[in-house]
């Protein structure tokens, strides 16, 4: 077990600011794959992912503790609970060796630069490129990605959609239904022929408006977030934006840790285009039963909530985890529901 396993479900309170000159406000912080994950304390909304091996204490041997991200960022971290304070330091002693991601890649290609043109000739290379980036790349990273998607399906004329109460009833179904924070974003205006949910690198699940709409329950709806939830383990998602970029732009990501403008500008409207895998039965049917979620909800829904259910239709209905039985408590009250799907009209 590797100090990152041992401390990979600790979780505790603190105070995050966006820039020190900022005023604090109460976070929770958790150990996420070589990232600190934090999240609002009341929406479970993630607010900031840092890479470990880049986290520096500002103030040693000081209580209480301040953390700061490596880099330009003027993000700070306080924390005051003594178990999350050793265990990060524990962590980052496990993990700071290594360096950072990209400090690795570049003393790589550094020492086998030939190997790499040879490479770069092979028709295999693209792939393994994509790959090899898309295993190394930290979730900060993506989460800045992620951003840069959704600002781009704006400049197109879609609208983050967005309400106090509807952030509300958001925050509890993303408590219902996610094991690691993400953040469900609805939008109006994307463009789509067919609505869909679509999920971006940096765990955000964009829900075309109109979703909301059609849907009847809660639980219809997070049935087909579940589907995208899957889909995303499935691949990869940063892998489509790697080979809509190209090579020279992934590589460049590999070795200096930027993305190129031009690499990334008209991705959100072509992610859209991709049409939608269908995700893996098995591992669907688990995230069901686990978040205690009958299927029919979604297979029986009169409007089809997910472009490639039927596919699985008949395979959801006949192995639903619950037979049938609605859950003994609902995701969301009658309240929440309609906050939500009013959410795009203040």
């Amino acid at each position: 077990m590797t100090a990152l396993d041992k401390y990979r479900k600790l979780e505790g309170p603190g105070l995050w600011a966006a820039s020190q000159g900022e005023q604090r406000r109460d976070v929770i912080v958790s150990f996420g794959d070589a990232t600190l994950v934090i999240s609002d304390s009341r929406s479970m909304t993630v607010l900031s992912h840092w890479s470990l091996p880049a986290v520096e204490r500002i103030n040693p041997g000081k209580r209480p503790a301040l953390f700061r991200p490596e880099g330009d960022s003027d993000e700070v971290l306080e924390l005051d609970d003594d178990w999350l304070i050793n265990a990060l330091h524990v962590v980052q002693g496990a993990l700071r060796p290594t360096g950072s991601w990209f400090s690795r890649s570049r003393k790589k290609i550094a020492l086998g630069a030939g190997a790499v043109a040879l490479l770069l000739a092979s028709s295999m290379m693209p792939a393994a490129l994509r790959d090899h980036t898309a295993s190394v790349v930290p979730m900060a990273k993506r989460v800045e990605l992620g951003n840069i998607v959704r600002a781009d399906l704006a400049s197109l004329g879609a609208r983050h959609c967005t309400s106090p109460n509807g952030e509300a009833a958001l925050a509890s179904l993303q408590r219902a239904l996610f094991q690691t924070p993400a953040q469900i974003v609805v939008m109006r205006g994307l463009p789509l022929e067919v609505a869909r949910i679509q999920h971006v690198m940096g765990r955000y699940f964009l829900v075309d408006a109109r979703l909301l709409e059609d849907a009847q329950s809660p639980e219809a709806l997070a049935g087909a977030i579940l589907m995208a939830l899957q889909r995303s383990a499935d691949e990869d998602p940063l892998l489509p934006l790697l080979r809509h970029a190209g090579v020279i732009a992934t590589f460049r990501l590999l070795t200096s840790a930027e993305m190129p403008a031009s690499a990334m500008r008209g991705y959100g409207a072509a992610l859209l285009r991709i049409p939608l895998a269908v995700p893996k039965l098995d591992p669907l049917l688990e995230r069901f039963a686990r978040v205690n979620l009958s299927t029919r909800a979604l297979v029986d829904h009169p409007v089809r909530l997910d472009p490639t259910l039927g596919v699985l239709a008949e395979a959801l209905r006949n192995q639903d985890p619950l037979a049938g039985e609605p859950a003994e408590t609902a995701l969301l009250s009658d309240g929440q529901w309609v906050s939500l799907q009013n959410i795009c009209d203040s």
